[in-house]
């Protein structure tokens, strides 16, 4: 299975954008995040907490996201594309400054974005999924099986 979570790892660190859904009272909802992982495959975003997927993650921790990786074409006949179900919470802000850097790096902020959300004079917070389980979806790379389960443990 490490050849799969490396593949993974792979995939999440060229993506910026995922599909995240939490559910609350059987009404679910999605939204588009960008985000930062860490090399233990945890997701990370900054929202502000009055948004809908905010509130919802404080009530119900349970959540799920889409990445679309790679899209066929005629000159790329290939899918690939990753789901993975979790636990989101709100960091704190000790938490927060420990993979702020990477999380700038990535998504090209500047570190004056960072210090304000960190001086409060920015509402944003930072959020964490820690993933549960990860299907990969890869027809390139396991054409005869192209739907591939990772178990976090």
């Amino acid at each position: 299975m490490a050849d799969l979570k490396n593949l993974i790892q792979e995939h999440v660190k060229t993506a910026r954008v995922m599909h995240l859904a939490t559910a609350i009272n059987n009404n679910p909802w999605v939204c588009n995040i960008h985000f930062y992982t860490d090399d233990d495959l945890n997701f990370y975003w900054i929202s502000t907490p009055e948004r809908r997927h905010s509130q919802e993650i404080k009530q119900n921790q349970h959540v799920s996201a889409a990445i679309k990786v790679h899209e066929d074409t005629p000159d790329e006949p290939y899918v690939i594309g990753i789901s993975v179900e979790g636990k989101a919470e709100l960091l704190t802000q000790k938490a927060a400054k420990k993979i702020a850097i990477g999380y700038k790096n990535k998504l090209n902020k500047t570190q004056t974005s960072l210090d304000d959300i960190f001086a409060g004079r920015n509402p944003h917070k930072f959020y964490r999924m820690k993933p549960e389980k990860f299907v990969l979806f890869d027809n390139k790379n396991f054409p005869d099986n192209p739907r591939q389960e990772y178990k976090v443990t």
